[in-house]
């Protein structure tokens, strides 16, 4: 089934979730749980489960030998390139095109060692995030999320005098000349470091950064690792610090657990390096942070704008129980570590916390949308699809989850803000790698980058591309990209129509329309050569009357002399 992303029905749902309460700036305001006489213990949360969609889309390898993988955009004036952040400190610079890749950058030296346990041990500590500024052609503003060791003063701070911070979180402005990516590191000018803030343990980082349509920087912060986001709480077999008796997520006076925003060429902040927008909802607090746009948040690791609504949309990563897909509010309260989506949370001690049915009193935010632990274990927030090769996706918020039993058997979903499916791929019916982040190109194409260890170590990363199928349907079949090989050495890539002509036995299409793409959708689909006049469709998805959706591969020959382009089908072969 068709679905598109309607608007209006997610404004419906973010007016249910607060109807019953404004958002109060107010950090003093009791936010305490109300627990029924009935609270019971829900070891299955969300009993329906989640269903393949009708979708069916392709994952094109673009890009191998990276590492981990996690976020991927474009540089404002290159569009032939995508730009991609490897955990482990590097920047690649990926041709479109040719599948060409380079290190941009590499910030590898910056950061702590990774492995917590050593080598080749789990990590989620790295670079984290990046982000042009929009004014990157005239301005040459980079911005980078490293973990980086403690030693120096930051600039906040959850920790007891005395303790030392496992590492500290920095965003750093850098200068490139925007008229040549090719210029040598040693030449890139780091402007300045924005600003620094101590993580009590290894966890939970998140590590976005965007910017919205506003120009101002939003940057998405964890709260601070551990488990449960309190303080004694038995981690690693010892007690954690720095999170405090109620935790990080609901406190207003720490930037731990948040989502904040700020100009980063403005100088009104406490250490002068950045600005504090005179519109955030709380810089009138005295008691609260000002750089706060949002709070209540585990580990919002990432997030995104979708600038054709505006709407901000994120995906904060659950404890044990639950992950969840936000909508993003000024000033709102998304109710970690009280509620674990929208099910009050339980600290437990030493023993892994839980999600009751237990009624929750305060001013939250509920999730859009929201699955349990038997589907994933960690949400890996993507993007509205904006694109124009795959229709059946407009409007809809493509995301996934990095591994469903944590043995590299990652997931991809979409949705339309009521429902979530999982993708239906044509070759395999999972991607069979962790997936650790999704990209946009400059045609608001989707990307979804991943490895096949789940750790920041060795070469296993991968950047694939979400390509659609041809499809046949009523008698149209849609090509989304043509690969043209003229009989004068040169090249193009087509979208192409072509209706059936009818009472033809081999059958035979005409073409009725094409549009000439950019090189970069070059290898998405089918290959025409016009000097053998073979045209191969290597995935045909065919609809029956019952939805059900089989792909094909289809090799159709030019027939000459017609006064329309008319090919004829030779070759017909279940692919799936």
């Amino acid at each position: 089934m068709k679905i598109y992303y309607s608007i209006l029905s997610l404004l419906i749902l973010i007016f249910i979730s607060t109807k019953s309460s404004e958002i109060n700036a107010n950090p003093a305001t009791s936010r305490e749980p109300v627990a029924s006489a009935s609270e019971q213990r829900l070891d299955d949360p969300i009993l329906t489960p989640i269903q393949r969609g009708s979708i069916r889309l392709r994952l094109k390898q673009i890009a191998s030998d990276l590492t981990a993988p996690n976020w991927a955009t474009p540089a404002p004036n290159d569009p032939d390139h995508l730009y991609i952040s490897d955990q482990n400190g590097k920047l690649w610079r990926i041709n479109l095109t040719t599948n060409d890749k380079e290190i941009f950058l590499d910030f590898s030296d910056l950061l702590v060692p990774l492995g917590v346990s050593g080598s080749n041990s789990f990590d989620e500590r790295g670079f984290l995030g990046f982000a042009f500024h929009p004014q990157f052609v005239e301005n040459g503003l980079l911005y980078t999320y490293t973990s980086e060791p403690a030693g120096e003063k930051s600039d906040f701070s959850t920790l007891p005098p005395g303790a030392s911070p496992n590492h500290r979180s920095v965003i750093r402005e850098w200068r490139l000349d925007p008229n040549n990516f090719n210029q040598d590191q040693a030449n890139v000018k780091e402007m300045r470091v924005l600003m620094t803030v101590d993580q009590p343990q290894f966890n939970h980082n998140a590590g976005a950064l965007n910017f919205g349509s506003d120009g101002m920087l939003y940057i998405a912060f964890g709260d601070g690792g551990g488990a449960d986001d309190r303080d004694g709480q038995d981690f690693g077999g010892s007690q954690m610090i720095g999170h405090g008796p109620n935790g990080n997520g609901q406190n207003t006076g720490n930037p731990l657990g948040k989502l904040l925003r700020v100009d980063p060429v403005g100088n009104n902040s406490n250490n002068g390096q950045y600005g504090i927008p005179n519109d955030n909802p709380f810089v009138g607090s005295d008691t609260a942070l000002k750089e706060i746009y949002a709070y209540g948040f585990r580990n919002p690791f990432r997030f995104s704008f979708d600038h054709e609504t505006n709407l901000l949309v994120l995906a904060d990563v659950g404890q044990n129980d639950i992950e969840e897909i936000n909508l993003i509010q000024a000033g709102g309260n998304y109710g970690w570590g009280l509620k674990e989506g929208s099910f009050r949370f339980e600290p437990n001690g030493s023993e892994p916390g839980f999600v009751t049915d237990a009624q929750i009193a305060g001013n939250f935010i509920d999730p859009v949308i929201q699955y349990d632990h038997n589907e994933g274990t960690a949400v890996i927030g993507g993007f509205i699809y904006r694109g124009k090769a795959i229709p059946a996706l407009e409007g809809v918020y493509l995301f996934g989850d990095v591994a469903r039993t944590g043995n590299g058997d990652g997931r991809i979903f979409y949705s339309d803000g009521s429902s979530i499916l999982e993708m239906d791929l044509t070759e395999h019916a999972q991607p069979g790698f962790w997936v650790l982040g999704f990209g946009q190109d400059i045609d608001k194409e989707l990307y979804v980058l991943g490895n096949m260890t789940g750790i920041p170590f060795e070469t296993t990363g991968a950047v694939y591309k979400l390509v659609p199928n041809a499809s046949f349907d009523s008698d149209v079949l849609e090509i989304p990209a043509v690969d043209v090989n003229f009989d004068n050495n040169h090249s193009g890539t087509f979208r192409a129509r072509l209706q059936l002509v009818q009472d033809t036995q081999p059958p035979r299409f005409e073409l009725t329309q094409t549009e000439q793409l950019a090189d970069r959708f070059r290898g998405d689909n089918a290959s025409f050569n016009q000097t053998t006049g073979e045209l191969s469709i290597p995935f045909v998805n065919i609809r029956d009357t019952s939805d059900n959706i089989s792909t094909f591969a289809a090799q159709l020959q030019l027939i000459p002399g017609l006064p329309v382009l008319t090919f004829e089908l030779k070759q017909f072969v279940p692919v799936r």
